[in-house]
């Protein structure tokens, strides 16, 4: 092959990858996990992975379907309830290399900041139909855990759920082996109206390491906030009479509660708690 034809294979490849990460997509992934992993209970989660100008944003649908009518309630000075559902939130910025993840933790909304993974993909040999879609399967080890992922060359989006990104295309299903955590796609359409930067609530930056702090503290005393009257809550019986609380047995069965939901995503990043 000469090399100016070269040249303009590349130039078409780059101008049409430009055109696709020009688009806004709006791509929804049902995801299935378990809180505790020791237990067979199962939860399941509408998820929407956003796409606009090479960022991307997944969260909850319940949290974007809300964010969509508090932000028209807002151009016309109208109020509206707002939700607060962004565990499992991230926000990833391909251009800068940047993710950010996002949690809460009773009232507060934390940000933790970092570098992008480096995700050292094995591209296996094997295909499949999922749906309408051929599939190509993905293997890898992150965070503590192995992961089978399947991507569709169809959908020329280098993006996946939660954190996951780098095939050559569009991430259809993953699954880890511990059958914790399964994703899969449920549907892509355009979408226009994306605003990828609205947040219900001003989050608080901080560190990974501060992160485990605000854990640790929150287990150590789960009820601080109503024991020092900081929230104010009102304690009644099956019969509507005010009484005070145990708090001691009240912070044992919280703590139980929070040792054995302490699952996360990635599993390296779990706190070790006492």
């Amino acid at each position: 092959m000469e090399w100016k034809n070269l040249f303009r294979i590349l130039i078409f490849v780059s101008m049409f990858s430009n055109i696709i990460y020009a688009q806004s997509y709006k791509i929804s992934y049902r995801m299935n996990y378990k809180p505790d992993s020791l237990s067979e209970e199962i939860q399941t989660k509408d998820m929407i992975l956003l796409i606009k100008n090479k960022k991307s944003k997944f969260y909850s649908k319940d949290q974007y379907l809300n964010d969509s009518i508090v932000i028209e309630k807002e151009k016309t000075g109208g109020n509206v309830h707002k939700k607060y559902d962004y565990h499992f939130m991230v926000i990833k910025d391909n251009r800068e290399k940047k993710t950010n993840r996002f949690t809460v933790l009773l009232r507060d909304l934390y940000k933790i900041s970092g570098a992008s993974p480096l995700f050292k993909w094995e591209i296996s040999k094997v295909t499949k139909k999922i749906g309408d879609y051929n599939c190509q399967k993905a293997m890898l080890t992150y965070s503590g855990r192995t992961w089978e992922a399947w991507f569709t060359n169809d959908i020329a989006l280098q993006n996946g759920p939660y954190v996951f990104d780098g095939l050559p295309g569009l991430i259809v299903y993953m699954k880890d082996s511990g059958n914790n955590y399964e994703f899969s796609f449920t549907g892509i359409k355009k979408d226009e109206t994306t605003d990828i930067r609205y947040l219900s609530a001003k989050p608080l930056d901080i560190t990974a390491k501060q992160w485990v702090k605000v854990q640790k503290d929150h287990y150590n005393d789960p009820y601080r906030e109503m024991k020092t009257g900081n929230v104010k809550v009102r304690w009644q019986d099956k019969d509507g009479k005010e009484f005070v609380p145990d708090y001691k047995e009240l912070t044992k069965n919280e703590q139980q509660y929070i040792k054995k939901h302490n699952n996360p995503i990635e599993l390296a990043g779990a706190v070790r708690y006492p």
